[in-house]
């Protein structure tokens, strides 16, 4: 909808552009949009948005310890047992994993990879090497199961674009591990991104609602890199929404803007947690929110 000013060119930069044609882009994770998506935004626009790129290494420092050593460990302990593993299946098809403060989506890309791999894996015990004539019935594991909000436009489309890509590189693994093509083209699921202020927006809001006697769905596990923003750095905004989700506790404005994730995370345990459903949390921390105020 706005016009772009086509770029001065040279011979270098022509050079440039053919040779990266020439990459077999295939085998690149979408997970590295967030580090391009940085990489064009100046330091101050980074500075103001909090919004610094999270690499795969630090993403699996905080995934792993929150489900995947479980899952992985669970999944173990039962390979060998048919009905067992098919209950599992079961199980980590319908989590549902959430990043409040999604940015390009890394934390919900690298998790659907790691639990989209671990689903290949049952898979391969439960077939066992016997041929598979209708690999889509098997798969489980959907991009629906990840929820995402993002204050800024660009890198919530980002992050379903990528989730959207990585589907793609994983459905090329079981294609090659089963023999058979597999595509989930059209595309009729999705993630659900949703573009918007996550400290004003109801984080249960964005799963859709089913029949009231099945039960709420619930997010099993609440993860991300929400932004660390001092109080001297902080927009009126920024400063507003600290006190519209500390309301009158004394000294909240004092705090980081980080903070308000913390709260809200665990509001939202303290009202879904049940005997039946343990909902877990983790954010990349650093010190600086136990220091000072």
């Amino acid at each position: 909808e706005e016009p772009l000013q086509l770029a001065s060119w040279n011979s270098k930069m022509r050079r440039l552009l053919l040779s990266t044609c020439a990459l077999n882009w295939g085998a690149i994770s979408p997970a590295i949009f967030g580090s391009m998506f940085q990489s064009v935004m100046d330091e101050k626009a980074r500075r103001n948005l909090g919004a610094h790129y999270t690499s795969e290494k630090n993403i699996l420092k905080l995934i792993k310890p929150l489900f995947l050593d479980e899952l992985t460990a669970e999944f173990e302990k039962i390979k060998n047992d048919k009905g067992k593993l098919n209950n599992f299946h079961k199980k980590i098809a319908g989590l549902k994993f959430l990043d409040p403060a999604c940015g390009c989506g890394n934390f919900l890309v690298i998790s659907y990879r790691e639990l989209r791999l671990l689903e290949l894996e049952v898979l391969k015990a439960l077939q066992k090497g016997q041929q598979v004539t209708t690999i889509s019935q098997l798969v489980r594991v959907d991009v629906d199961q990840f929820y995402g909000i993002e204050y800024e436009e660009f890198p919530a489309q980002i992050a379903q674009v990528a989730m959207w890509l990585m589907d793609h590189q994983m459905n090329m693994q079981v294609s090659e591990a089963f023999g058979e093509y597999y595509r989930r083209l059209p595309l009729r699921k999705a993630p659900t991104i949703r573009h918007g202020n996550a400290l004003r927006i109801d984080w249960q809001s964005l799963i859709n609602p089913i029949p009231f006697e099945k039960g709420p769905q619930i997010y099993n596990y609440i993860f991300g890199n929400p932004p660390f923003i001092g109080t001297a750095y902080q927009k009126e905004e920024q400063k507003e929404d600290v006190r519209i989700v500390f309301g009158n506790i004394n000294s909240s404005g004092m705090l980081d803007y980080v903070c308000c994730w913390y709260l809200l995370a665990a509001r939202y345990i303290t009202q879904y947690n049940s005997e039946s459903l343990k909902i877990k949390c983790a954010f990349v921390s650093t010190n600086s929110i136990t220091q000072g105020e």
